[in-house]
């Protein structure tokens, strides 16, 4: 994952202000919602603890029961579309900061670094398998998702060199 300044630079270019670039930084990259080192915004750390998840064996647990790192909540299409639900009350800007954020995670992942240099797909290939494979939407959330990956698009050489793809 991208450095902090990788982040808050392309949510700057994207013109996410510092307060929700900050909320989303920490609310992704916290551990846990009792991590003092990455303190969780706390309505984030709240939505994590209460939101219940129905299973199917009975004992709801919370989203932060899902996975022990709250960033690995991107493998969670569960997990994502309840963040979305609950950022999309605080406003377009943190569903945009949310996307943003974990796009650029997934562009700067070794996986995706060894591709790229395997393949010599460009930026803009990732971005649609990301698109494609690992972007998870809801209705409202799909106007937002498609600015993010245009404005990326259009900056996929700035991309490359800012995570030295």
């Amino acid at each position: 994952m991208p450095r902090w300044n990788i982040h808050k630079r392309w949510d700057y270019k994207f013109e996410i202000s510092p307060a929700v670039s900050d909320y989303i930084a920490k609310a992704i990259d916290s551990k846990s919602p009792s991590d003092k080192t990455i303190p969780m915004p706390d309505d984030f750390r709240r939505h994590t603890l209460e939101r219940k998840i129905p299973r199917s064996r009975g004992g709801d647990i919370s989203i932060a029961d899902v996975h022990s790192y709250l960033h690995d909540r991107a493998r969670s299409r569960f997990v994502q579309e309840e963040d979305l639900k609950f950022l999309l009350q605080k406003g377009g800007e943190y569903v945009r900061a949310y996307y943003l954020h974990f796009i650029l995670d997934y562009l700067d992942h070794g996986s995706v670094r060894d591709w790229v240099r395997v393949t010599g797909d460009s930026v803009e290939d990732c971005i649609e398998r990301y698109k494609k494979n690992k972007a998870v939407c809801i209705p409202q959330t799909q106007k937002a998702l498609t600015e993010v990956i245009d404005f990326l698009k259009n900056h996929a050489e700035d991309i490359r060199r800012d995570l030295t793809l």
